[in-house]
């Protein structure tokens, strides 16, 4: 029971820290920093890593090729359609139209997918490849939505290198010592590690906006609030669908909708930089964005964890 709350509970009160005082936020950025928290998550899914989990076939190659495009085209398009039939102002639209053209987190997707005991290989190759393929999408979905300030700003080498250093090579150095080095040693608190690496990351991302969400109205946040759960459930449906239409497993069906479904706070407040918004609203969206839906990852995985 206390695992299964750990995530939710310090994620509301690492969010109300944040806003009472950033000290502590703005401490763990300089101190730590979000790379360090991202690769220590890799390091730790190395180490659990079961290569075994992946099989390559038409439902694997069916699921990411449909996922992919849905995530990170379709699902921003409908926001777009959406959207602007609603009061919102153009700041706050604009962070939420960059937020689903986002590709999917590096950190929390892996932490979910593990949670619901799903299978944590496919939802890597998820964080990988859909992470490649925005690359592509980006500067395409962005240059229609929002400007072409922030489609010429995609810095591809860039995304490129962080998943190299931040996934790729964490997770190898975690799976090759947890093969040859550790063997059977494993002590059950290193499962923790990836759950406080990711309240920091919340931590450190509140703290950093703390001023910008205190300046805007309850109801508009209210409102920003209740669209960003409508769009991450669509997007939690739409690859749970595509999952069963191609007929993958449980494990892999969950590594869809809690990798796939999950959006980069990261990478669209660089996004949102690039557009020269970065003073503005529009990164308040992303942060609430993130932060719902990892409250909502963290008490749905709990609850799939009896579905195999």
């Amino acid at each position: 029971m206390f695992k299964k709350l750990f995530l939710p509970v310090g994620m509301c009160l690492t969010v109300m820290l944040a806003i009472a005082t950033p000290t502590p936020g703005l401490w763990l950025k300089d101190a730590i920093g979000t790379q360090s928290m991202i690769m220590a998550i890799f390091l730790i899914s190395g180490m659990q890593a079961d290569f075994r989990e992946l099989q390559f076939g038409r439902r694997f190659f069916g699921g990411l090729l449909l996922g992919g495009f849905f995530s990170l085209v379709v699902l921003a398009f409908m926001g777009w359609g959406i959207l602007f039939a609603t009061p919102l102002d153009p700041m706050l639209l604009a962070g939420l139209l960059v937020m689903l053209a986002a590709p999917p987190t590096l950190s929390s997707g892996i932490v979910m997918t593990v949670q619901s005991l799903g299978n944590m290989m496919l939802a890597v190759a998820i964080t990988v490849l859909f992470n490649l393929g925005a690359i592509l999408t980006l500067p395409a979905v962005l240059s229609f939505l929002l400007s072409e300030a922030a489609a010429d700003g995609v810095d591809a080498w860039q995304m490129f290198r962080s998943l190299i250093v931040l996934v790729l090579i964490p997770l190898f150095i975690g799976y090759t010592a947890r093969r040859y080095l550790l063997r059977r040693k494993w002590h059950r608190i290193l499962d923790y590690i990836p759950l406080l690496a990711t309240l920091g990351l919340i931590g450190v991302f509140f703290s950093a906006a703390r001023t910008t969400i205190l300046e805007l109205p309850l109801g508009m946040i209210g409102l920003v609030l209740l669209l960003c759960g409508i769009f991450h459930l669509a997007a939690m449906a739409g690859l749970w669908g595509i999952g069963r239409l191609v007929r993958m497993d449980a494990g892999e069906c969950k590594a869809m909708i809690f990798c796939g479904a999950s959006k980069s706070a990261a990478m669209a407040l660089a996004m949102v930089a690039i557009a020269d918004l970065g003073t503005t609203a529009a990164v308040v969206p992303c942060l609430l964005f993130y932060a719902l839906q990892m409250l909502m990852d963290s008490l749905l995985s709990n609850s799939a964890r009896r579905f195999r």
